[in-house]
């Protein structure tokens, strides 16, 4: 035997104990608050939670690197220590969950809309999968005293959470609360919403832990087990094959029961791995030696090595050269899993499932007999080992039960967006986790851009108190804004309703220099006036006089307007002056001075959309920049206010068809991110948006994107620029209405949505002129 295993059994081996009560079943001796558990005589064991990867649908490429970077990782586990990888997983809390998103009533008039809203809500959580997949990763090591551990995992656990990173998973240690909240949701299956464990108070009180996580009552049989109305069984993987298939995992925990997979690993010191192979192909080419001279004693000097015997050489030859060149170490394995449900019918039919899975990969998974206590403990994610079913493999054979699947956005108050298309299940944002809240929604016509779109804004609306600003340039969201109670400023050349463009609020731009920022608003106007573009002497003068009209107002009541400007500009000596003062009489004394008045409508009210369809093409570009100009206003009123303010600005492509226009904007959304709002940018034109330095730079910084259909050349840019794999491309082309993929900081994540079309808020929000 190795040396390190007949170690190991040594250090792990206690008196038979034989448990007397439900408590002293679970074998937890002593824990700390830091998450370190005592779990046997000097055994401590501490506990990594770490994230799903998009595994299933990554390309061949990037699955061997994934492959390759866990290989890694598992190469670097300590040959002193035992790791456990756990598997979780857990039907979703009904009542939880529906605390969570449904949306409560606030007698405002908009409660038949938050009715329907829940339903909707409600009936996809039915179809969904609606389980919760946790991994989890457990080392156990032989240590003194509870000091000398925590400055052991203290020492890993940078190389640890590196490995992971590098895996593209985020990794967290979990402290003794969160570590025993996972033992609670699995003994008490139903009251996870009940667990508020405050482990001072217990020690005050003089409670045990156990007390508080353990079921009411355990029973255990030779081939299952009862707890409390759950029952249970373990099961272990017995025969591998010769060949398995990466996908084996998943597939195996693809349920829709409560269940727990773990694969336990102890890594073998690389020069004792040598030589205990070195020592079995000794013995493989001395038995082969012993044939040969039996054979020649029989004067049969023609005999071919029998194929075992052969067989064994290779093999061993292999391993050894695994070990010597390929940089693969020697690892023993155990894999158990164990599965609830509520009636032995269903176990016994879910079991069924289990085995005809793990056939289908030419393995065999049997359930462990009178051992179901010892096998319940060794997978659950407490530190301990007490099924002896170990397997010999390499590093590469062991990455092959890679836990990897495909990650899942469920986030604590997050927004509904869809269903994952992989697992089914739901996906609720919180853009309050990611590094920015900008975000872009891009599709071809017809995708359910809009669509989108205004489903978040009704979503916002319904559920929190935020500010919420859209620019509608095709008169799209006024239905919606209406019923929502919002305001609709219509801005045509025939419209009543003004917005000033001069118009600059305390806290304007970056606050440095306000005055600086709105010049550069001005030019970005002018800009949009004469299509030439502007010389040196133009900006010159026009900087000039944005400063001068902002002096002569600090005496005035009103703001000043475009029309003062114009005056500023007249009085100016050059001839350079008087034509841009030429260029602006259309926009100030002519038909299309819609935005040389002084601002004469609400613009305090929660929802505002600017209306811009009738604008005309003349003015729709200078229209744009007005918009984002007033809003940039409101933004630095409510971040003064500690109010969230939300950012809808449709067809921004057009932001970027000029420098001025284009540096404005970019610097208008980086005051949104600053200052407590939320912008996202929609758009069909990806393509010419990424002609654009700024738009592209903006588009690749943004943590959040949603792409629906796209037209081919785009595809090709976005995959370019966001690094999407071909099998990810497959989600956006000739994808159905609502679906696509949602980038998520770093993930890519496939999902579809599709919202009952009976009902009054898909009337509202659906752009289909025939369904309106």
């Amino acid at each position: 035997m190795i040396r390190t295993i007949r170690n190991l059994k040594k250090m792990e081996k206690e008196d038979l104990n034989i448990p007397k009560s439900v408590q002293k079943s679970i074998p937890i001796k002593r824990i700390w608050e830091d998450g370190i558990f005592l779990v046997g005589k000097n055994k401590f064991s501490f506990t990594y939670k770490f994230t799903d990867i998009n595994y299933a649908v990554a390309s061949k490429e990037d699955k061997e690197t994934m492959f390759l970077d866990y290989s890694e990782l598992l190469n670097s586990l300590d040959s002193g220590a035992t790791t456990k990888i756990t598997i979780a997983l857990r039907r979703v809390n009904k009542k939880t969950f529906e605390k969570d998103i449904l949306l409560d009533f606030k007698q405002d008039g908009l409660d038949i809309y938050r009715q329907e809203y829940n339903q909707m809500l409600l009936d996809k959580a039915i179809g969904s999968n609606g389980m919760v997949r946790e991994i989890y990763l457990t080392i156990s090591v032989f240590k003194k005293d509870h000091e000398e551990a925590k400055n052991y995992f203290r020492r890993i656990s940078s190389d640890i959470i590196s490995h992971f990173a590098k895996l593209g998973s985020k990794c967290t240690s979990l402290n003794a609360t969160e570590r025993l909240r996972i033992l609670h949701d699995f003994y008490r299956i139903g009251e996870e919403s009940n667990y508020n464990l405050d482990i001072k108070t217990l020690m005050r009180k003089g409670h045990s832990f156990k007390d508080y996580i353990c079921p009411n009552g355990f029973s255990f049989e030779n081939d299952y087990f009862t707890m409390e109305n759950k029952v249970g069984r373990v099961m272990f993987l017995k025969d591998y094959a010769s060949y398995i298939k990466d996908s084996m995992i998943a597939e195996l925990t693809d349920m829709n029961q409560n269940m727990m997979l773990s694969i336990d690993i102890i890594p073998i010191p690389t020069d004792e791995a040598v030589k205990e192979v070195e020592s079995r192909l000794l013995g493989v080419e001395t038995n082969i030696t012993n044939w040969q001279r039996k054979q020649n004693a029989n004067n049969n000097f023609s005999a071919v090595v029998p194929y075992d015997m052969e067989q064994q050489r290779k093999e061993s030859k292999e391993f050894l050269d695994d070990l010597t060149t390929r940089d693969q170490r020697m690892m023993f394995a155990n894999v158990t899993l164990v599965i609830t449900a509520d009636t032995k019918e269903q176990l016994d039919a879910d079991t069924e499932t289990v085995l005809i899975t793990a056939r289908k990969h030419l393995c065999q998974i049997v359930p462990l007999k009178y051992q179901q206590m010892d096998g319940l403990n060794t997978v659950l994610p407490i530190g301990v080992r007490n099924i002896e079913t170990l397997r010999t493999l390499t590093t590469e054979s062991l990455a092959v039960l890679n836990p990897f699947r495909v990650q899942e956005i469920m986030d604590k108050g997050g927004i509904y967006y869809g269903e994952n298309a992989i697992s089914h299940n739901l996906i609720m944002v919180n853009k309050e986790n990611l590094l920015n809240q900008s975000s872009f929604l891009l599709g071809v016509p017809g995708s359910g851009k809009s669509f989108s779109a205004k489903e978040l804004i009704t979503f916002l609306s319904l559920s929190t108190n935020d500010d919420i600003l859209i620019c509608d340039p095709e008169g799209e969201y006024s239905a919606l804004v209406n019923a929502m109670g919002g305001e609709v400023i219509e801005i045509s050349a025939n419209s009543r309703d003004h917005i000033n463009a001069m118009d600059m609020l305390d806290g304007y731009g970056d606050a440095v220099n306000p005055i600086s920022d709105k010049s550069e608003f001005i030019l970005s106007l002018f800009e949009q006036l004469d299509k030439k573009g502007l010389g040196s002497k133009q900006k010159s003068i026009i900087d000039r006089c944005t400063a001068l009209v902002y002096e002569k107002q600090e005496n005035k009541k009103n703001m000043p307007t475009l029309m003062d400007l114009r005056s500023c500009l007249l009085e100016q000596p050059e001839k350079e002056a008087k034509d841009l003062a030429l260029s602006l009489e259309l926009f100030t004394n002519g038909s299309l001075n819609v935005f040389a008045h002084q601002t004469n409508v609400n613009t305090n009210s929660r929802i505002i959309s600017y209306d811009i369809y009738k604008l005309g093409k003349q003015l729709k570009s200078m229209g744009l920049l007005v918009i984002t100009d007033a809003m940039i206003n409101r933004v630095s009123e409510n971040y003064k206010k500690g109010k969230r303010t939300h950012i809808f600005i449709d067809e921004i492509h057009v932001m970027f068809a000029n420098e001025y226009s284009s540096a404005f904007f970019n610097s208008a959304w980086r005051q949104f991110r600053k200052r407590n709002a939320y912008p996202t940018a929609i758009t069909q034109n990806v393509e010419y948006l990424l002609s654009s330095v700024d738009a592209s730079t903006m588009l690749s910084n943004s943590e959040f994107i949603v792409m629906l259909n796209q037209a081919s050349s785009d595809r090709q840019e976005l995959a370019r620029l966001l690094n999407i794999s071909d099998e990810q491309m497959s989600y956006i082309t000739n994808s159905d209405a609502g679906c696509g993929l949602i980038k998520y900081g770093s993930s890519l994540v496939p999902f579809v949505n599709s919202f009952p079309k009976d009902t009054k808020l898909y009337k509202l929000m659906t752009t289909k002129p025939s369904e309106r």
